[in-house]
């Protein structure tokens, strides 16, 4: 096992997402339920953190059972679904969501999506033959340009330069390099039905501790931030463009108008 940033990268995940709900319920935005939906969620995930590191310490990530089932489509869900299934199910956690975003700088959110620069220690390892090639080049490389990309719009936004339309087309950047690419790409590196890709040394390394933590639980949360931010900021603009629209000329015009006919 050598030394590696993710289980840290992970705790300051968990410790930033905790914090802005606390400061969001202070402020009054979300009430005591909404606090204690997310915080579930949040040991939810460290529970399969830790779920995920004893299946990766005890070798069951490298079982040719599981290696042929096509992990990358499904073992990435697993923290998805753990988030996805009561925001679905609840409206109150939809809301409390958008307010967190809502009382949440953007340049602040920006940054903390910044953090995937530290991919480039999987780039790192790729080239010095520690760690799958293709993984590290074909993913770690656009996933640490979206850290950088997200670190110059967190400084942009911050000066009031970028809005929120640079920071929707990052957002939805940073969830479609790994959603589909990402999911798919795993499973051409690994024995089964879409082997494809043999190289030394293989995908399987990606299951190893402590990388595994990567496409099990850590590239998993960035990724719904990046959707639940551009969801957010897509209705925000589309609430934008509503007011304009309500109250430019020619529309007051035909208000007034309306309101003189018999």
């Amino acid at each position: 096992m050598k030394f590696s940033m993710l289980p840290i990268l992970l705790l300051i995940q968990l410790l930033v997402i905790y914090r802005a709900t606390k400061s969001t319920k202070t402020s009054g935005e979300i009430d005591s339920r909404q606090r204690n939906l997310v915080n579930t969620i949040l040991v939810g995930l460290g529970i399969w953190a830790v779920i995920s590191s004893y299946f990766s310490l005890n070798d069951l990530y490298q079982t040719e059972a599981f290696l042929t089932s096509l992990p990358g489509f499904w073992i990435t869900q697993i923290p998805i679904l753990i988030v996805m299934v009561p925001w679905i199910l609840s409206k109150s956690l939809r809301q409390g969501t958008d307010s967190i975003i809502d009382h949440t700088p953007l340049s602040l959110i920006m940054a903390f999506e910044g953090l995937r620069v530290f991919a480039l220690g999987g780039i790192i390892k790729g080239y010095k033959g520690e760690f799958s090639p293709l993984f590290a080049k074909a993913i770690g490389i656009p996933d640490f340009f979206i850290g950088v990309l997200a670190l110059t719009g967190a400084y942009l936004i911050y000066k009031g330069v970028w809005g929120n339309r640079a920071a929707i087309t990052i957002n939805l950047l940073g969830f479609i390099v790994i959603i589909p690419f990402g999911m798919g790409l795993i499973n051409l590196g690994l024995q089964g039905p879409l082997y494809y890709i043999h190289e030394t040394p293989s995908t399987a390394t990606i299951f190893d501790f402590p990388m595994a933590l990567a496409p099990t639980v850590v590239v998993p949360i960035f990724v719904m931030v990046n959707l639940f931010v551009a969801i957010r900021l897509i209705q925000q603009e589309k609430s934008r463009e509503i007011r304009i629209m309500e109250t430019s000329p020619a529309v007051s015009a035909r208000k007034h108008l309306a309101e003189f006919r018999p």
